[in-house]
């Protein structure tokens, strides 16, 4: 409780309370309430006391009553309050004097009360409000805990940490920075601004302007002694109070141990560079700042570097389980990437959004006529590492968009590889594809959902699935194989394991159910493309 919320209490205000001095430290916390009458009784105090007294041991020589202040003070007391009447008329001006140069609110009361009873009042607030501060503890424990056995991570026990809260926190980690953050109302950069301005406060070599009200920092533990990093909150939303120090404590016990799992620290530091992209990508941040923000990062590209995303997405396979995106599974796959193109000189910033599943990569290369080069190189090493580490039955989608020289350019070229790579995990493996070209498959992948194009692929083609369904010769095979191969029979016939006559045969019998000749240009062009459209309409099913 403070001294103020103390002063408003029925008991004191009885008492007709006046502060003499310190007016502006009535926010000290009291911990406790002493009532005594001897003039050494700063050396009993151990500090956040309320201190009662008459006045009746007061010395009246000037320089006793400045030490009696200088001594309350040292001893750190929340405040004096001294009843005015029988043994003291008035408090004197040394002591007012005194009492306002420390700081130290001096409260007079004109009426007399029983001590004991103000007592009495503030020890039950206090005990009750600490009460009230372990059983909220205990819910937001449960409240996290729940969260981990879940199967969340430290992202959501900080995003629901700030909803709690009403303030925005940051994990940081001692001599790296934030290694990730959770707003609140406060936009992402506000929040990095905000954190910056504290960092130089705190830095005695830096120090210069006044970040505001203070924050709240709990260290976060290891094995052994050693401290990991912080947990911060700070009050941009709303004040902090002391439930924003329980719960930060009871987040801090929770992610200590979420810390020891395998790979957390880099899951975390993957989803705070996704968040940026996805920030840049949908124009979330302003783009003047983004070079700034990248470098704290640890993306740091050199002169008229070219700026090349690409998104990597898991497969859709219709009987395969993928691995998510986020999944520290993942891990060793990034950092093969990074290796690979930091052995090249090529700087590299690695994200994962676990809202899209997938995973955004920014590269930085010296020049446009080495961009499918690096990127066939980017590609080699994300496969090679997630067939070593996955042992995944269908490979990652990737999807690299263009090559831009300017921050403001990045954001449609994000976006472009990102939808590029969505709807490409639809269509057959590809090493990787390429979002600044014109291609049928995207197009056909962008059409899907479109009810033309399914009954394009059930007018031209349903002919022949009613056939298969009952008969043990399949024809779309067939055609399948004699489109592959542009027309050329032989070659048809061998990939099929037919004779010529039998490959005839069905060609005919193909013919009379469509009604078409597989000569007309026309009609090949059609059946192609519904051959290729129906593929993706299944996965799509699927």
């Amino acid at each position: 409780m403070t001294v103020s919320a103390a002063l408003r209490l029925p008991a004191l205000r009885r008492g007709a309370p006046e502060v003499l001095a310190g007016r502006r430290h009535l926010d000290r916390m009291i911990r406790w309430v002493h009532a005594a009458e001897v003039p050494n009784i700063a050396a009993l105090l151990k500090g956040g006391e309320l201190l009662l007294t008459t006045g009746m041991g007061l010395d009246k020589a000037g320089a006793q009553q400045r030490l009696f202040i200088d001594e309350l003070y040292e001893r750190e007391i929340a405040a004096l309050v001294i009843e005015l009447g029988q043994h003291l008329r008035r408090i004197p001006d040394t002591m007012i004097g005194q009492a306002e140069k420390r700081g130290l609110p001096l409260v007079a009361l004109h009426r007399e009360i029983p001590f004991i009873e103000v007592t009495e009042s503030i020890h039950a607030a206090i005990l009750g409000r600490q009460f009230a501060a372990l059983r909220r503890g205990e819910q937001i424990h449960r409240q996290f805990t729940e969260l981990l056995l879940g199967g969340a991570g430290i992202p959501e026990i900080l995003a629901s940490l700030a909803q709690t809260i009403a303030n925005p926190v940051l994990l940081e980690k001692t001599g790296h920075g934030v290694l990730y953050h959770a707003a609140h109302r406060a936009g992402d950069a506000d929040v990095l601004a905000a954190w910056e301005l504290r960092r130089h406060h705190d830095d005695p070599e830096t120090s210069g302007k006044d970040p505001g009200e203070e924050a709240i920092a709990v260290p976060v533990p290891q094995a052994g002694s050693a401290t990991w990093g912080r947990l911060i909150a700070l009050p941009l939303d709303s004040p902090l109070d002391e439930y924003t120090r329980v719960a930060a404590e009871r987040a801090v016990a929770l992610i200590a141990l979420t810390l020891m799992r395998s790979h957390q620290e880099e899951i975390l530091s993957a989803r705070e560079r996704g968040n940026f992209l996805a920030d840049v990508a949908a124009e979330r941040v302003d783009l003047e700042d983004a070079p700034q923000r990248a470098g704290t990062l640890g993306f740091r590209p050199r002169g008229s570097a070219l700026l090349i995303p690409l998104a990597i997405a898991t497969p859709a396979p219709a009987h395969t389980q993928a691995v998510s995106a986020d999944d520290s599974a993942w891990t060793p796959v990034w950092q093969a990437l990074l290796r690979e193109m930091h052995s090249r000189s090529i700087p590299s910033l690695v994200g994962t959004r676990t809202s899209h599943r997938d995973t955004l990569v920014l590269l930085a290369i010296p020049a446009a006529d080495r961009r499918r080069d690096l990127i066939q190189v980017a590609a080699t090493a994300i496969h090679h590492a997630a067939r070593r580490y996955l042992h995944a039955a269908d490979p990652p989608v990737i999807a690299a968009g263009r090559a831009v020289a300017s921050w403001r350019e990045l954001p449609a070229a994000l976006r472009e590889s990102a939808g590029t790579a969505s709807i490409a995990r639809a269509s057959p493996p590809r090493h990787w594809h390429d979002a600044t070209t014109a291609d049928i498959d995207r197009l056909l992948l962008t059409l899907r959902e479109n009810p033309d194009l399914r009954n394009f692929v059930h007018q031209r083609l349903q002919p022949l699935i009613e056939h298969d369904r009952s008969h043990a010769t399949k024809l779309l095979p067939t055609l399948q194989a004699l489109l592959d191969h542009q027309g050329r029979k032989t070659e048809a016939a061998r990939t099929l394991h037919l004779e010529r006559q039998s490959l005839y045969h069905r060609i005919q019998r193909i013919e009379k159910l469509l009604d078409s000749s597989l000569d007309d240009p026309t009609t090949i062009l059609g059946l192609h493309l519904a051959l290729r459209a129906r593929r993706y309409l299944e996965r799509t099913t699927s």
